[in-house]
């Protein structure tokens, strides 16, 4: 590199981000999957004969329902944004380093 008004992009690093983005949106919805289906409390599962057990469940099918929508979905929603545009990113600066080595190499020279 040598002048100030260079750059340089490193296309590897931008695709392993992005490797590593799917990554953890795909462990995120295999968690999600299990503890949406593990985490179920049928009646009775907590004692039977007092009032407070289908509170428990119900206060517990809220919570659940409260982390899938709004902490996970939203959490999942963030990464999938941010491997589409690490994608985009790569993808434009590819593009662009082939139209500069297309401009400086014309005649295919």
């Amino acid at each position: 590199m040598g002048s100030s008004d260079e750059y340089y992009v490193d296309l590897e690093a931008l695709d392993t981000v992005g490797r590593k983005l799917n990554g953890v949106l795909r462990s995120m919805t295999e968690a999600k999957s299990k503890a949406g289906h593990s985490t179920f409390l049928p009646a009775g599962t907590l004692g039977t004969g007092f009032r407070e057990e289908e509170e428990l469940r119900r206060a517990h099918d809220e919570m659940k329902a409260f982390m899938d929508d709004q902490i996970l979905k939203k959490l999942a929603d963030l990464v999938d944004d941010l491997s589409q545009k690490t994608a985009k990113t790569k993808d434009a600066y590819h593009d662009r380093e082939y139209d500069v080595h297309n401009a400086l190499n014309a005649g295919g020279k």
